[in-house]
């Protein structure tokens, strides 16, 4: 029997290897699933440190989401820009801490000054006492294509 094709959804490859390291645990622990394993993908990826006493900030942030304006790793998911999928896809992050599952998300946004069509999923993981400590995200986009037309007279 033929190999499937491997899957072409960001999202749905960031969870597969979510569950794959979960194995028998509620939540994956941290050091289970890490930016060198997503691979290729890694550029658009981001960590979370949901401990930080200054509240949320960027352990890592994928070089593709890495736009101007954009915040960086360091930086505190508060103060990122409305105009980043970065920020956009972040912003939820609460809920995945108090719902205990990855959330995905879909829709458009703004990137870099354009329009475009994003999806996302942000996944928790845990430290040895089973508390979300870290959350990965993934996000892609396509830009929009700007619709010019003329008024009817």
């Amino acid at each position: 029997m033929p190999n499937p094709a491997p899957e072409k959804r960001l999202v749905l490859r960031m969870l597969d290897l979510w569950r794959k390291a979960r194995k028998d645990a509620p939540l994956p622990h941290a050091s289970d699933i890490t930016v060198a394993d997503v691979g290729a993908d890694a550029g658009h990826v981001y960590l979370i440190d949901v401990l930080d006493p200054a509240g949320p900030r960027y352990l890592y942030v994928g070089s593709a989401l890495q736009a101007p304006g954009s915040p960086g790793s360091g930086t505190l998911v508060a103060e990122g820009n409305d105009e980043t999928v970065l920020t956009l896809t972040s912003r939820h992050w609460r809920e995945i801490v108090e719902r205990h599952v990855p959330v995905t998300r879909g829709g458009v946004g703004r990137h870099a000054g354009r329009s475009v069509l994003y999806r996302s999923i942000m996944m928790p993981l845990v430290d040895d006492s089973g508390r979300i400590t870290t959350l990965m995200g993934a996000v892609n986009w396509r830009a929009l294509e700007e619709q010019h037309g003329t008024a009817a007279e």
